[in-house]
């Protein structure tokens, strides 16, 4: 392995801008818009439905990277709770498997905007959005987290400054017509079946907010911006989506909220008129540019996090000589993207086919969530005293809560069920593979001693938790 270590030069924001990088996307918003088509104005009910679990995962993210703050994340976390096998799929079945399915989604989204817009094909513009991500992320993480940071933000407030001035009429003067006013919150023919039926697409608004964790070696206090980069992350989104799927609900017609392949920038014309149309329509791509990069920061420190353990290949443990980034793994992902633009392109690039490539990669995602609580619930009975310099709060009773949300999520999305249970039984089946070709136990856990271990000797220090952690690592061995 390298003896090269990931600079620690990230703060709170760029830490904020990788948890809401991804969930502040095209895919996302193609959600939003479908969530206020299937709901309506009740949207609202339905993605704080959805909030619960994803605020209990948050919770238990936040207290795993501060336990171990590396770049193996859930795979760390796994592998002293659950053992190797796990501690893998975790990590092919959530996040091989999302990138796969949404990767280039996002880029297919950014480049079909652009397209509405400017009549410059489709293939070229996700082209060229996936070069550019993929040059920042070769040549450094800093510049990665600053370019996150400011676009992240600008387009929070961005999308939040359209959606009040739809929800508020504004655009009607630009030309926009008021179509569902008088829609009630619960319609009366359909009851509340709508408002729960969508929960699962309400979780594509969430998702993926745990993507600041792998970058816990780069962060100058991950024990503290982490958990609260995540939490506030998750609230901002809600606030913000809520605000903007009323605003659709109120002024899009219902069919093409459901229907349209960027039904977000649809509903920004209805709401708005011209102006929203194109504003939004910059929106996706950047949100293309921030949520591409969001995944090409974040997988390739899992897979270097696991090549240290020897759970892949070793080439995805290693790190450029000259500007310390994992190269061999920026490359996969850039490659996976690029397989998934090419596959969504050649089907037309339809509403169908992204909102199945989404709904796969979400229940498989939301498995890898659900295995995240369990970690928490099973460590905090195993190693009790291991230090936790912050702690999800009522654990006992959050982790189960959390663990039922996602097991709801998941069957409102039956419909792609099979195909998702494909994929998982096929990462299920390389993982096992794997660890027996490399001879290793499949349900061996590692102790935690050993994980803790390996991120003093691979990172950067960080007094505060070297020095708890140290101090329990010598108690132990004197024990």
């Amino acid at each position: 392995m390298s003896g090269q270590k990931l600079k620690r030069v990230l703060g709170f924001w760029p830490a904020y801008g990788a948890a809401v990088g991804l969930v502040v996307s095209g895919t996302a918003m193609v959600a939003v818009g479908n969530v206020a088509g299937s709901a309506g104005k009740a949207a609202f009910i339905t993605a704080l439905i959805g909030l619960i679990p994803m605020m209990a995962a948050a919770f238990a993210y936040g207290e795993l990277t501060a336990m171990l703050p590396g770049g193996g994340m859930v795979s760390d976390y796994t592998m002293p709770a659950l053992g190797r096998f796990w501690s893998v799929f975790a990590i092919l079945s959530g996040y091989i498997m999302l990138i796969a399915a949404d990767g280039g989604t996002q880029q297919v989204i950014g480049g079909l905007s652009m397209e509405s817009l400017t009549g410059i094909p489709q293939p070229i513009v996700s082209a060229a959005l996936l070069i550019v991500v993929v040059m920042v992320n070769l040549f450094g993480v800093e510049f990665y987290g600053k370019a996150e940071a400011i676009l992240t933000i600008f387009m929070m407030v961005t999308f939040g400054i359209l959606g009040t001035m739809g929800l508020a009429g504004l655009g009607e003067s630009a030309g926009a017509t008021v179509i569902n006013a008088d829609v009630p919150i619960i319609s009366e023919e359909a009851g509340w079946a709508p408002v729960f039926s969508s929960v699962g697409i309400a979780i594509w608004w969430f998702i993926g907010f745990e993507f600041a964790c792998p970058m816990a070696e780069e962060n100058k206090k991950p024990y503290k911006n982490i958990p609260y980069a995540l939490i506030i992350g998750l609230i901002s989104i809600y606030i913000m989506d809520v605000i903007f799927s009323t605003a659709a609900s109120k002024y899009t017609p219902t069919d093409i909220l459901i229907n349209s392949a960027i039904p977000h920038v649809e509903a920004a014309g209805h709401m708005l008129g011209s102006t929203g149309f194109l504003v939004m329509t910059i929106l996706t791509i950047v949100a293309a540019f921030t949520t591409a990069n969001a995944e090409m920061a974040a997988l390739p420190r899992m897979l270097y996090g696991m090549a240290r353990e020897n759970l892949v290949p070793s080439f995805f443990g290693k790190i450029h000589p000259k500007y310390r980034t994992p190269w061999n793994g920026i490359i996969f992902t850039a490659l996976l993207m690029a397989a998934t633009i090419i596959y969504i392109t050649a089907n037309g690039a339809d509403v169908g086919t992204v909102l199945s490539l989404i709904m796969i990669a979400c229940i498989c995602w939301m498995v890898s969530y659900a295995i995240a609580m369990i970690d928490v619930l099973i460590l905090r009975k195993k190693y009790p005293d291991y230090p936790r310099l912050w702690k999800a709060p009522a654990a006992a009773i959050t982790m189960p809560i959390g663990i039922i949300g996602v097991v709801y999520a998941i069957y409102t999305l039956t419909d792609y069920l099979v195909p998702a249970l494909i994929a998982m039984v096929l990462f299920a089946a390389y993982t096992g593979i794997w660890l027996k070709t490399k001879k290793m136990k499949m349900f061996e856990k590692t102790p935690i001693q050993n994980i803790a271990k390996d991120i003093l000797e691979r990172s950067e220090e960080l007094p505060e938790w070297d020095e708890a952690v140290t101090e329990w690592l010598q108690a132990k061995s004197n024990a």
